[in-house]
């Protein structure tokens, strides 16, 4: 049984902070195979979104990113208000 909790333990997913990047971190993590969300509601994400992210408004984030995100490549969340 100590085994099986042992690699139970060893498969949860590695939880990293919210932090804030810049320009230059952006494109090299894009680079690399980063998922890039885009979190306002989905009229807005319509008329304006950086090339390639996901729509996945923030009211809907926490239900639905297990079944859009693949939890093996990072995250970049961004939020473009012009407002």
């Amino acid at each position: 049984m100590r085994r099986q909790i042992q690699e139970e333990e060893e498969e949860a997913p590695r939880v990293v902070r919210p932090r804030e990047i810049h320009r230059d971190e952006v494109r090299r993590l894009l680079q690399d195979g980063a998922q890039l969300v885009e979190v306002l509601p989905d009229k807005e994400y319509e008329e304006d979104h950086l090339p390639g992210a996901l729509n996945l408004p923030l009211r809907r984030l926490e239900t639905d990113a297990r079944q859009i995100l693949d939890p093996a490549r990072p995250v970049i969340v961004y939020c473009w208000d012009s407002a």
